[in-house]
């Protein structure tokens, strides 16, 4: 009875080990890791007070709204996490005259989803692809006092290898920067081969009953 129990505990630590070896990220939880990695170090520049609230105005060059959505909620989870005050303004005039605070401007300039190429691509087999996930903000802060803290860009580009088939569910549906075409798979095997098979097995279907009626 003790060896199977230890059995069971050896097997469903085995089945963990290995789910969490082969999870992949979301694109959109790759961007989210990234960018709040790379604005963090940001929150903690030597010049910037962090007992002052962060004052954020958030804007896209695209006009994009899903993307400032998307962003905005990265701030809110990295403030959150920094344990930092932070509120998000739409123009000067929602700024008071007489508070100190810390002005931050993030200017989303590209999030982008792409496949560039097969990693793997065997003949009606296994097929991998690479997936590539870029961002690129710009990004300025200053005192309440107009004193230029900060003025530099977020950069961030990950690369790994993800399965063709159900590359799907790494997307998501409500931001179409998390979302592009894979390389296309060639038309000997998506058209030419089926079609083939298709000829080659009515022929012999043909073939059996013909030799049999005779």
């Amino acid at each position: 009875m003790t060896g199977t129990v230890i059995s069971v505990i050896l097997a469903l630590f085995w089945l963990n080990a290995s789910f969490g070896q082969s999870y992949k990220k979301t694109n959109l939880e790759i961007l989210e890791q990234n960018i709040s990695g790379e604005l963090e170090k940001f929150f903690y520049y030597p010049d910037l007070n962090r007992n002052f609230q962060f004052v954020f105005f958030v804007t896209s060059s695209k006009n994009d709204k899903t993307e400032k959505k998307f962003i905005e909620s990265v701030i809110k989870k990295t403030a959150g996490s920094n344990n930092l005050k932070i509120s998000f303004a739409k123009d000067e005039q929602m700024l008071s005259g007489d508070s100190v605070y810390n002005k931050v401007r993030i200017d989303i300039q590209k999030l982008r989803t792409t496949y560039p190429r097969f990693e793997k691509n065997k003949f009606l087999g296994e097929k991998t692809m690479e997936r590539e996930i870029i961002s690129k903000l710009g990004i300025g802060i200053q005192s309440s006092d107009e004193e230029v803290k900060i003025n530099d860009r977020i950069s961030t580009n990950y690369k790994d290898e993800i399965p063709y088939d159900d590359y799907e569910q790494y997307e998501n549906e409500e931001y179409s920067f998390a979302q592009s075409l894979p390389p296309n798979v060639s038309w000997f095997e998506t058209i030419f081969f089926p079609a083939l098979i298709v000829t080659v097995s009515a022929v012999a279907t043909i073939l059996f009953f013909t030799i049999r009626s005779k």
